[in-house]
């Protein structure tokens, strides 16, 4: 019967390696498309490639966990989705267009009050609940944080270095046709990476939800969890303390990152012109050094 004495962290640790034995048996071992972040190919002679790297390696954190059955869902609809993208379209846009669309269907289908019950099979009362699920309320805001710091540093770079290319050119010590190559380039590196934002994007807004969703199952339990904890409730300051975690603060980081991602799209027509004269003043307006 020892297997009945596992501490709340092993509990919540064998988890995530269930999941990825899931997802990994899916998508082939988790050796082809492991994410949107997988389409950033690397390329040595890139002067941005350690911020790309840096950017893209956010998409592990958020294609494999809440601790749900929407999240094994929504990876193994992602990794299907993208499978057959590559099969149909035979480009690595699109396989990101067809993980996105299996990653939604897979969310959808695992949805629900899945990662409040995940949970509550595995705690002693709501309480432990309210704890578990404001620790991975607080990890969820410091990856955002963490990804909105990437790309911002990725964005300064790639417009820096554009603007180098534009005063070469201005200086003459380039010529315009090698000037425009290297501008193009950097343009098009820049869109792949704008896409890639737009899908972590959704990807944090459908994690929103699952938490949002979450908190009010810890105010109202349903049904089917009555019986998953203890009777005793978690305390009202718990629960007041996940509401506004998942309800105000995930959602104004959320909003704070796709603010900054369509601002840069948006700046980036005026960056890769190599005949504009747009400086990057606005960087520094938003509290990033250009």
């Amino acid at each position: 019967m020892s297997h009945m004495f596992f501490t709340r962290r092993q509990r919540r640790a064998a988890i995530v390696p269930s999941l990825a034995a899931v997802a990994c048996l899916t998508l082939s071992g988790c050796q082809g498309v492991t994410g949107p972040g997988a389409t950033l190919a690397a390329d040595t002679n890139d002067p941005c490639q350690q911020q790309r790297t840096d950017f893209a390696g956010s998409k592990t954190y958020f294609q494999d966990k809440i601790v749900t059955g929407a999240a094994v869902g929504a990876a193994v609809g992602a990794g299907l989705g993208a499978i057959t993208g590559l099969i149909a379209g035979g480009t690595t846009k699109s396989a990101l267009t067809g993980g996105l669309i299996g990653g939604a269907a897979g969310g959808i289908a695992g949805a629900g009050t899945a990662y409040y019950n995940t949970l509550s099979e595995r705690a002693a009362d709501q309480n432990e609940v309210a704890a578990d699920m404001n620790q991975d309320l607080a990890r969820e805001a410091q990856q955002i944080d963490h990804t909105l710091a990437t790309f911002a540093r990725l964005r300064s770079c790639r417009f820096a270095v554009a603007a180098d290319i534009k005063s070469a050119v201005k200086h003459h010590q380039l010529d315009r046709n090698t000037g425009l190559t290297q501008i193009a380039y950097q343009r098009d590196r820049f869109d792949e990476e704008i896409q890639v934002a737009h899908a972590m994007g959704l990807s944090m807004a459908r994690r929103g939800e699952q938490f949002q969703e979450a908190a009010n199952d810890l105010k109202a339990p349903p049904p089917q969890a009555q019986t998953a904890a203890a009777p005793r409730p978690a305390s009202r300051s718990a629960v007041a303390q996940v509401n506004r975690a998942a309800t105000v603060s995930i959602p104004e980081k959320r909003a704070s990152f796709d603010q900054n991602v369509a601002s840069a799209q948006t700046a980036s027509k005026t960056a890769f012109d190599l005949d504009s004269g747009g400086t990057l003043s606005w960087l520094r307006f938003l509290g990033f050094d250009a």
